[in-house]
């Protein structure tokens, strides 16, 4: 699998709900990186797969843009991802909060290295403060 095809595979499984389907497309020894976290294969991936899913269940990634670069083994992604937070959203920290019932309508970008088809690494970068102000979590709270 190209690095275009390996995003839009992620892209659909992590749509469907395909959380098996979706770790398959990384290596076992992958690395996943976002604002306070950082996990190494696929039982760490799975638990960052299952943050998400608990916190907002009816989010929708849509990717705006991609660019290959590295002769295929490196691939920046554009996305957008929109839900709804109706489960509880666990912090870097372990602290939980509560969901708000509030939308989220959030742009972030992904780094993705390929190896042998599938991802072997991904960072996630995301305004952490723009995500948790439509939340309704006031900026004082968030720079305490």
């Amino acid at each position: 699998m190209d690095a275009q095809q390996l995003i839009e595979a992620t892209t659909s499984t992590w749509n469907a709900r395909d959380r098996e389907g979706y770790l398959a497309l990384y290596t076992d020894d992958c690395e996943i990186t976002a604002p306070g976290f950082t996990g190494h294969g696929h039982e760490d991936l799975g638990a960052f797969w299952d943050v998400q899913m608990t916190a907002l269940p009816d989010n929708r990634i849509t990717v705006l843009r991609t660019a290959v670069g590295d002769g295929g083994a490196l691939v920046a992604e554009e996305s957008l991802m929109e839900g709804t937070h109706t489960g509880p959203l666990v912090g870097a920290d372990g602290s939980e909060m509560p969901p708000t019932g509030r939308h989220v309508s959030a742009p972030f970008a992904m780094v993705h290295e390929l190896r042998d088809g599938k991802l072997v690494a991904s960072r996630l970068y995301y305004d952490q403060l723009e995500f948790l102000a439509q939340l309704g979590v006031p900026a004082e709270a968030t720079l305490s």
